[in-house]
């Protein structure tokens, strides 16, 4: 359960870089929507990641 939970954790990390750069980078202004539907698309899998490390907080706690 801890490298489980361990490996989420560094997989929001990486997520959360991702979705920092993504948000720091130019676009194009006459066409934004391919570029907030991908920001978008990072922001969900940064939240799913969140959720899941709070159910394996949880569950982990739940356990002992």
């Amino acid at each position: 359960m801890k490298e489980l939970l361990q490996y989420n954790k560094s997989l929001l990390e990486v997520a959360n870089q991702k979705l920092k750069r993504l948000i720091e980078t130019q676009y194009d202004i006459n066409h934004p929507g391919p570029y907030f539907d991908i920001v978008n698309k990072q922001l969900d899998y940064v939240n799913t990641l969140k959720e899941r490390i709070k159910l394996i907080n949880e569950k982990a706690n739940y356990n002992e």
